[in-house]
């Protein structure tokens, strides 16, 4: 006979297992500040290309009015205002990069707990079964006698 118990548990360890195959387990394996630092590194690299490619595009547009004033053009302050400019930007995506792979890590983490409660369960399951399969056979192995 089969156990409901048991096979809803089962399914639902088979369905953990195969949402998150990629995401939950393989983010628990490291430790949440590993994996934030990671997410910050990749962020630094990625925001930086973000802003030059964007600052490519602005110049790109403006072309002929660079051409035509770069004689004329004090480049302290334009320095001045894309350095600050890059450091806000990056000071934003920073701090939305940090939550997120925080919140990211924090759900994956209590992800990875309850399906290790799941487990230890059904593993519970497993060794009641057990035990009152052994203790059957033990009466049935004391009554031949």
């Amino acid at each position: 006979m089969v156990d409901n118990d048991k096979l809803y548990r089962m399914i639902a360890l088979a369905r953990f297992e195969k949402k998150n195959e990629d995401k939950a387990l393989r983010i628990n394996k490291s430790y949440e500040q590993d994996f934030v630092s990671y997410a910050l590194i990749r962020n630094f690299l990625l925001t930086t290309i973000a802003y030059v490619l964007l600052l490519t595009v602005i110049v790109m547009y403006n072309m002929d009015f660079w051409l035509s004033n770069l004689n004329n053009l004090n480049f302290t302050p334009l320095l001045a205002v894309l350095i600050l400019g890059y450091f806000i930007m990056l000071g934003v995506y920073t701090v939305i990069a940090y939550t997120m792979a925080r919140l990211r890590y924090t759900r994956a983490a209590n992800g990875v707990h309850q399906y290790g409660r799941e487990l230890n369960r059904l593993s519970r399951i497993y060794r009641e079964e057990d035990r009152l399969l052994s203790g059957m056979d033990e009466e049935e192995e004391d009554g031949e006698e």
